[in-house]
């Protein structure tokens, strides 16, 4: 067996469930969640049901002083009587969750690390208990994205709803909140009373967002502020156009099953691993290799979670450019 078969074999296995194993689970067990929603970009509730258990999150989350300092407030319903609530990213207490009434909760995510955090792509699981039903116990699965949404002005302008997160360096941060502007324009200024993004051109007719999270806070908190875009148009005069920048619930999961069997932390995928690779020693911009989360998974991958043809044996294991972020990182 050649290189590229073992290597794409070994990680193969690690992806799929044994079959011939008399210890393996039948695949009619596994636990799947119910009533999986995302957000459009007008959705003002999601949605998600499994067992007795109705639970929605309003999409839009609010920003209020807490034990001294500003928070993201998620606020959540449900159709049962409410016993317990908690919050975590895999293998860590993360955030706080509080029964706020009877049936209704609310999840609050401090500014900087823990809002930073979720922005940047990591989902939060939100265990819920109830006093009646069967069953009493569930787990919700929510991502928090930045989003714009509430435009307003001229149709030559058009804004980019999504803001994604990418792997960047710069000099200790490596995290980039990235959006997208189109429009027939020989230049484009944004400008808001704090949080404007550093706008470069992309091409004849479309333009670069790029906020670091220091600035991407001011702009969202308080989300009632717009962000002005203005272009001059290369036909002559100006446009310009309003939009809000929020931290929006995107998607809601629920499940009644182990929380870890049911949306196990995703492996390290050959593409991304491959594009890294394929940069140079010291690349810096990796946002070509994919989102943030997708990139980090695949810099310390080890042999059985990427393929072997693509390792660089002269450069270690790891490969030249993950040497490099390794070192950016300690």
């Amino acid at each position: 067996m050649n290189s590229r078969a073992f290597g794409l074999a070994c990680f193969m296995a690690l992806a799929a469930p044994a079959s011939g194993s008399p210890s393996a689970e039948p695949a009619a067990q596994s636990v799947e969640p119910v009533g999986s929603v995302a957000a459009a970009a007008t959705a003002e509730r999601l949605y998600a049901a499994e067992g007795a258990l109705t639970l929605s999150f309003e999409t839009l989350g609010t920003f209020e002083q807490r034990d001294g300092v500003r928070a993201l407030i998620l606020h959540a319903t449900a159709n049962r009587y409410l016993r317990n609530v908690f919050t975590y990213v895999p293998d860590d207490a993360f955030g706080e969750a509080h029964i706020i009434s009877e049936r209704r909760l609310e999840v609050v995510l401090k500014e900087g690390h823990e809002l930073n955090t979720v922005l940047s792509g990591l989902p939060l699981f939100v265990t819920v208990d109830t006093f009646t039903g069967t069953p009493n116990h569930y787990t919700a699965r929510i991502e928090v994205a930045p989003r714009f949404y509430d435009f307003r002005g001229s149709s030559a302008v058009w804004v980019e709803e999504n803001v994604t997160p990418y792997y960047v360096v710069n000099g200790g941060d490596w995290l980039v909140y990235r959006g997208g502007v189109d429009s027939q324009a020989s230049h484009l200024s944004v400008t808001a009373p704090d949080g404007a993004p550093a706008v470069s051109r992309v091409d004849s007719d479309s333009f670069q967002l790029e906020w670091r999270y220091p600035s991407l806070y001011q702009a969202i908190d308080p989300h009632t502020v717009p962000l002005t875009f203005t272009a001059a148009l290369t036909e002559g005069g100006t446009a310009q156009k309003t939009g809000r920048l929020v931290a929006r619930v995107t998607s809601l999961a629920l499940t009644s099953g182990d929380a870890y069997d049911v949306w196990p932390s995703p492996s390290c995928q050959v593409s991304t691993y491959d594009c890294i690779q394929d940069h140079p020693a010291g690349a810096t911009d990796l946002s070509a290799c994919g989102t943030y989360r997708e990139v980090t998974r695949c810099l310390f991958a080890d042999a059985c979670e990427v393929s072997a043809p693509q390792r660089r044996d002269v450069h270690g294991p790891r490969g030249p450019v993950a040497e490099h972020l390794l070192h950016v990182q300690r």
